[in-house]
């Protein structure tokens, strides 16, 4: 049985996936470069800001009875029987190809530290093709032993999201890609003490063809929703009741639309799953959906351009407040953040920008604030990126108030439309029709 694991990247998967398996007995040791954050598991604290059920009670918990610490030290955890990945995997800035360097950085790593007998499982989402191609031929080279005979090999894709990542850990079914039965056998082991859900295992390959699917699905499914609210904006039709409508058919489930997808996963993963047949095929409607879901900072600016034009303002004279600096409601994450796209496009057309979020983690790019009155004062125009519900209990009567200019641009369909028009708005909201 195995006893020791080792979770090698400790963020939004690799915490909760490390704190839930030390909850159930097993002993965990966490890996990590950012020393500040092994300080703060060390000491019980949660790094992570944002709303996130049961996980600072959980860590206090297995860190009060030793199931788990966190290091910097690949060396630390030797003895590990099972090793978990979950580093990040992104694309290279301003480019559609996966940057795999912290993956092959932590595959070195544990390499130079891997038992006989042991399993390498990697939970980051990558290109199909991957373990075989680049994660199995370096820990061979690496350790000098044979994968699928001295030690087991899998891919186990994460299926997590903030706000809900103890939750989705706990509940969902999860599939087990093995190089073998045996490494199958060792992996259905370890993932049933961390969920209640079915565990199916599979090959390698058709793992990481799941995870990419997966996720390109739902890019495609935010798409069709974003290019149905640009058609309803068009032709003046609100979309919310054209969407509410639809969905009473069995089988139809039209999604939101709003002001671009942002996180690691969905604007990444659609590259990543072409990326795994290259040369072979194409999936062009796929990654259609993606650049559809690029362009609506673009349509955000466009309708702030065109309230602008309709109120004499020149855009390089303006006040322009931004809510919303993470890619998701009551979320930390701005990673690929689509207000950031925005502000660097207004920004550069000379717009004086300020950018709110109570929750955000600091932007390389971009300066945010956690004061909203002072974000607010002076603006000729107010943008909801982000649902955050600090931003739907406002008071519109007294953000009109503290305005230059009451104009209001909704992407995330956060404000009552009536409530609008009684407080003398002019706004639009992506998908009920452009007032400008």
């Amino acid at each position: 049985m195995t006893t020791n694991v080792a979770v090698v990247g400790l963020g939004y998967v690799g915490i909760p996936v490390a704190v839930k398996l030390a909850s159930s007995g097993t002993n965990v040791i966490g890996i990590d470069i950012d020393e500040t954050k092994v300080s703060k598991l060390n000491s019980s604290e949660y790094p992570l800001r944002g709303k996130e059920p049961d996980i600072q009670g959980m860590l206090e918990s297995v860190i009060s009875n030793d199931s788990f610490r966190a290091t910097s030290d690949f060396t630390s955890a030797s003895d590990a029987d099972f090793w978990m990945i979950c580093v990040q995997t992104p694309l290279f800035h301003g480019s559609v190809e996966p940057n795999l360097g912290t993956l092959k950085k932590a595959l070195g790593e544990i390499g130079k530290n891997l038992k006989k007998n042991s399993t390498v499982v990697i939970e980051s989402t990558i290109p199909p093709g991957t373990t075989e191609k680049v994660a199995i031929p370096l820990l061979q080279e690496i350790s000098g032993m044979t994968a699928g005979k001295d030690f087991g090999v899998g891919h186990c894709p994460e299926r997590v999201m903030p706000g809900k990542l103890l939750h989705n850990l706990s509940n969902y079914d999860r599939v087990l890609g093995a190089i073998n039965s045996e490494t199958g056998s060792i992996m259905h082991d370890i993932y049933s003490r961390i969920t209640k859900g079915e565990l199916r295992i599979t090959n390698i390959r058709t793992a990481e063809v799941v995870k990419t699917f997966e996720n390109t699905y739902r890019d495609a499914e935010i798409a069709i929703a974003n290019d149905f609210a640009k058609y309803c904006d068009s032709v003046g039709v609100d979309f919310f009741e054209v969407r509410e409508h639809v969905n009473r058919v069995e089988s139809r489930n039209l999604h939101l639309p709003g002001g671009g997808v942002g996180g690691h996963c969905i604007p990444k993963d659609t590259w990543l799953l072409a990326h795994g047949s290259k040369g072979v095929y194409d999936p062009s409607f796929l990654t259609m959906a993606r650049q559809v879901n690029d362009s609506m900072p673009e349509y955000v600016f466009n309708l702030c351009y065109g309230a602008l034009r309709k109120a004499s303002i020149k855009l390089d004279e303006s006040k322009i407040t931004i809510l919303g600096l993470s890619y998701l409601e009551e979320s930390d994450d701005v990673r690929n953040s689509p207000s950031a796209v925005l502000y660097e496009k207004l920004i550069s057309e000379g717009a004086d920008v300020r950018v709110h979020d109570h929750y955000a983690d600091d932007h390389p790019n971009v300066e945010h604030t956690t004061n909203l009155e002072s974000s607010l004062a002076g603006s000729d125009i107010l943008i909801v990126m982000v649902a955050h519900e600090k931003y739907r209990e406002m008071n519109l009567s007294t953000v009109k108030s503290v305005m230059r200019n009451p104009i209001v641009i909704d992407a995330r369909n956060v404000f009552s439309k009536q409530i609008l028009m009684e407080e003398g708005f002019q706004f639009s909201i992506i998908g009920r029709g452009s007032s400008f």
